[in-house]
């Protein structure tokens, strides 16, 4: 076995290698959550209620869905600020993790330290003690008398801006980016993972030439670092919208729960679910199919 593995060419090697790697996804999707799934499917065109036997579904078709997409206004209203939240949120945790993977990549004392810091998040913040953070934060405020609080104050900020002559649209707009420093934080430590990864990937020789021809560190990052940080930074992107849409704190995700466990009803929230899920499904696509004619791989 091992000698055909030897001999066996590069490419299937890596397509072997590959394959290996999602083997545990695989087992676990199959196990876990394929019967989950098609169990939900089958509720969303049902109307169920609780009974001494278990759940009596009936048939209704796609009312569950009709009602979801022209007759919940809270279901349309919270998709779409959902989604607003995603467009503004994702840039900035990617500049966000791109930039501390940068300061982390050179060789520096208590870098593994520093890095293990990074990706501490990831390790202790799951959904719900992310929930319990906040709002011990806002608790303390509160017991504190004062109206609102913030893991980092903006309103010195405010002054500043309105001296310098900012309206105020624009300030509220950085205020919303600072206010979101905290889960910016919390959030990102799986794609400085990432970024780091891709730095060290990129071939020294390649800032060697470049260096050689004059080029500044600012234009190697534009030129050489960036490029080279495509394929990255789309599994990043695709990887943070799935994040950002699937949070705890999602409102969508949040109404989806609700309807199912203090409402009891498992159909609705089941074909809410699922259009949201084909919402993502279609997002992903686009992002995918604007973003792949420009992804640079390395030969």
């Amino acid at each position: 076995m091992i000698r055909k593995l030897k001999l066996m060419p590069y490419e299937r090697k890596k397509q072997l290698y590959g394959f290996l790697f999602v083997l545990p996804w695989i087992i676990g999707f199959i196990l876990f959550f394929a019967k989950p799934m098609f169990v939900s499917m089958m509720y969303s065109f049902q109307t169920l209620e609780v009974t001494p036997q278990g759940l009596k579904g009936t048939y209704i078709g796609l009312d569950n869905y009709k009602f979801a997409l022209f007759n919940d206004p809270n279901f349309i209203r919270e998709g779409v600020t959902s989604l607003v939240n995603m467009l503004y949120g994702v840039p900035l945790i990617l500049v966000y993790s791109l930039f501390v993977a940068l300061l982390l990549k050179d060789n520096f004392r208590g870098r593994g330290l520093m890095r293990a810091i990074a990706f501490l998040p990831v390790i202790v913040a799951s959904g719900v003690l992310m929930q319990v953070l906040k709002e011990d934060v806002f608790s303390q405020g509160m017991r504190g008398g004062v109206e609102s609080v913030y893991l980092f104050s903006n309103i010195g900020m405010d002054s500043i801006l309105r001296e310098l002559g900012f309206g105020q649209q624009l300030i509220g707009v950085f205020n919303s980016v600072i206010s979101r420093i905290f889960d910016l934080t919390w959030h990102s430590g799986v794609q400085v993972l990432l970024f780091l990864a891709g730095l060290h990937a990129i071939p020294g020789f390649l800032y060697e030439a470049s260096s050689l021809e004059g080029a500044r560190k600012w234009e190697q990052f534009w030129k050489i670092t960036l490029p080279m940080l495509t394929p990255i930074i789309l599994l990043n992107i695709v990887y943070t919208i799935i994040d950002t849409f699937t949070d705890y704190g999602n409102s969508v995700i949040m109404m989806i729960y609700n309807a199912a466990f203090s409402q009891i009803r498992f159909g609705y929230s089941s074909a809410m679910a699922w259009l949201y899920c084909l919402m993502i499904g279609v997002f992903l696509g686009i992002v995918y199919l604007i973003l792949k004619k420009r992804t640079v791989y390395m030969e």
